[in-house]
């Protein structure tokens, strides 16, 4: 070979070893990029899944709260006597219990889940026992609920960081 040819050998394979780089990087950029796109997707639908699993625990608790409220009332009325209202309003308040049971299970936040229990332990002693515990327990518990729900929104992970 003379020297021209082999100037354009080479010129040639450098060209070659050229094309064969930017494919590579080309190649592992797209790869680098696919998994962060998945990662993100990920941690985007987690986060979607506990907002949800917080805002349906949150409406849960809050329909708990009205059917408690409202068993108490007529079980403190009719003063322990079996009535059909009675017996109407306690199906009602333990449906809600377990629709907030079924909530608190997918719920991935300790902190929140007994948060909650403690309210729902207030609010029966609160509401529906005849033993003198103050509203303001109940109060502070379904304070503490909502602040932990609520700091949970908030947060970036969807979770209340130990609240």
């Amino acid at each position: 070979m003379t020297g021209p040819s082999i100037a354009a050998a080479s010129a040639t394979t450098i060209t070659l070893v050229n094309a064969m780089v930017a494919a590579a990087v080309s190649l592992l950029v797209a790869v680098g990029t696919q998994v962060t796109l998945s990662v993100r997707d990920s941690h985007a639908r987690r986060y979607l899944r506990r907002r949800a699993a917080l805002t349906d625990a949150q409406d849960a608790a809050l329909a708990l709260r009205g059917r408690v409220g409202e068993y108490g009332a007529l079980s403190r009325a009719n003063a322990g006597r079996p009535s059909p209202e009675l017996e109407a309003a306690e199906r009602r308040y333990l449906d809600a219990r377990a629709l907030l049971e079924v909530a608190l299970s997918r719920v991935d936040d300790p902190a929140v889940v007994a948060a909650a229990q403690r309210w729902h332990s207030a609010a029966e002693v609160s509401f529906i026992s005849t033993a003198e515990v103050s509203a303001a327990r109940e109060q502070l518990e379904w304070q503490a609920v909502n602040a932990a729900i609520g700091s949970a929104l908030r947060s970036k992970e969807g979770t209340s960081a130990g609240y």
